[in-house]
């Protein structure tokens, strides 16, 4: 069993390691960029007519579409950076979960602005002020993250060096097994949009997923530091990617108000955290 969590480890190490380095960035950067020049193109050639009758209805006929499809696969770049930062610590899972939300309001935001342009109906204010409201709920959210990033000071959930390894060491096979979820659901999402059904919401799915990760490492940290403060910001972590989730569920309004609260939720706990684990000895 424990060559089995070596292999793992070391798999997962590997992933991580060409995940980050310089060359892959620039490569997916040119995906990207290739992507929303192909989808400008498309979109262009849907909305003269020139694409087959069986294709128009598929591809994107709106040149705004191209943002939110590039949007979308930063979106899928920045989950699986999240995926790999569980390696680092919970509390850096979690303020990537917040990254995450913050960009998908803003690929809202860009969606509902490509869909207004279409009709340029002032008369219904609704649309601009939902249009708005994302952008501007990204923006809060955006400088509640400079605060937790300015509030977190990792530290080693245990003095042991030999149980933090064994810690970090199940927090990268969890991340393995989740980056294999990750790239299940979303090719699967993939198979139903080709197959004209109606795909589930991939971020939705995922981060449900998330929660029972989360409870999962609430779980595990506890067989090396079952100290109240841990503890409690563990579970308080767990609560707040649940917030998360139902903003992702939440109407128009409602979900940014839930995904402030929930980053309001995230930058008390660390910050209070941090500061008396640090001030009270007894609590490590």
């Amino acid at each position: 069993m424990g060559n089995i969590n070596r292999q793992l480890v070391k798999l997962f190490d590997y992933l991580h390691l060409h995940w980050k380095s310089k060359s892959m960035h620039k490569w997916l950067a040119s995906i990207l960029v290739a992507t929303f020049l192909v989808s400008l193109l498309i979109a262009s050639l849907n909305k003269l007519g020139w694409i087959p009758e069986p294709f128009q209805d598929i591809l994107p006929n709106n040149i705004f579409q191209a943002i939110e499809i590039s949007f979308t696969m930063v979106l899928f770049l920045e989950v699986i950076g999240l995926v790999f930062s569980l390696s680092y610590s919970i509390t850096s899972s979690l303020v990537k979960q917040l990254e995450i939300l913050s960009l998908i309001l803003l690929r809202s935001a860009f969606k509902q602005f490509g869909e207004f342009s279409k009709y340029e109906n002032w008369q219904d204010l609704d649309p601009i002020i939902s249009m708005l409201s994302d952008a501007f709920g990204a923006v809060i959210i955006f400088v509640i993250i400079l605060l937790i990033n300015k509030t977190l000071k990792h530290t080693p959930i245990t003095d042991d060096s030999s149980s933090q390894t064994r810690f970090v060491m199940f927090k990268k096979i969890t991340g393995l097994f989740l980056f294999i979820i990750f790239f299940t659901t979303g090719f699967f999402d993939l198979f139903l949009f080709f197959k004209d059904a109606h795909p589930f919401d991939f971020f939705k799915t995922f981060y449900t997923i998330l929660i029972f990760t989360d409870i999962f490492l609430v779980l595990l940290s506890m067989r090396y530091n079952y100290s109240f403060i841990i503890v409690f910001r563990n579970s308080a972590y767990a609560v707040a990617t649940i917030i998360i989730r139902m903003a992702l569920s939440a109407p128009n309004y409602y979900n940014i108000a839930l995904g402030v609260l929930a980053s309001l939720f995230v930058l008390v706990v660390s910050y209070f955290y941090t500061k008396y684990r640090y001030c009270n000895s007894d609590l490590h």
